[in-house]
């Protein structure tokens, strides 16, 4: 069964043809403008947003408004993490947003907490180390820390 007048099929299938081949081109440009527009994962670019939220993330949170912040900034910090660190930082984001949703009545929820607190404790010594070595700030005081430049040498002493 034909409706369209004939040589209208071939100009609907190249109009077809053409729409195809501009989503795909609109696709790609819209994948490329998005990765464009992601926050690089550098060591440098950890470190400035790293510095621009220490003293938050050291101070101890008091109110639930101050938890929901804490957990912002470490979203923040995943987001902008080197891939080395990602997942140490991801773990302790985690950590905090269990923490928030505990409830004190509920001895199984502590539980839960204490025990994520304890399984925590690997990723939080690691994203402690990266973040002194690499921006020279202790993550759980803020205090710049200064990491030797060298390993000392051991030298043997000998005794006359």
């Amino acid at each position: 069964m034909r409706l369209l007048p004939s040589g209208v099929h071939g100009r609907t299938e190249t109009c077809r043809k053409s729409f195809s081949g501009f989503a795909v081109a609109l696709a790609t440009v819209m994948a490329t403008s998005t990765a464009c527009a992601e926050t690089p994962r550098t060591a440098t670019n950890f470190c400035r947003v790293l510095a621009d939220r220490i003293d938050d993330i050291t101070t101890t949170p008091t109110s639930n408004s101050e938890i929901q912040r804490l957990i912002e900034h470490y979203d923040r910090l995943v987001e902008v993490a080197p891939i080395e660190v990602e997942a140490d930082l991801a773990t302790l984001r985690d950590l905090f947003v269990l923490a928030s949703q505990v409830d004190v009545n509920d001895p199984a929820s502590v539980q839960a907490v204490a025990d994520a607190a304890y399984a925590a404790e690997r990723a939080a010594d690691d994203a402690g180390v990266y973040a002194g070595a690499t921006c020279g700030v202790d993550l759980s005081t803020g205090f710049a820390v200064q990491a030797p430049a060298t390993t000392p040498e051991t030298t043997p002493t000998t005794t006359p």
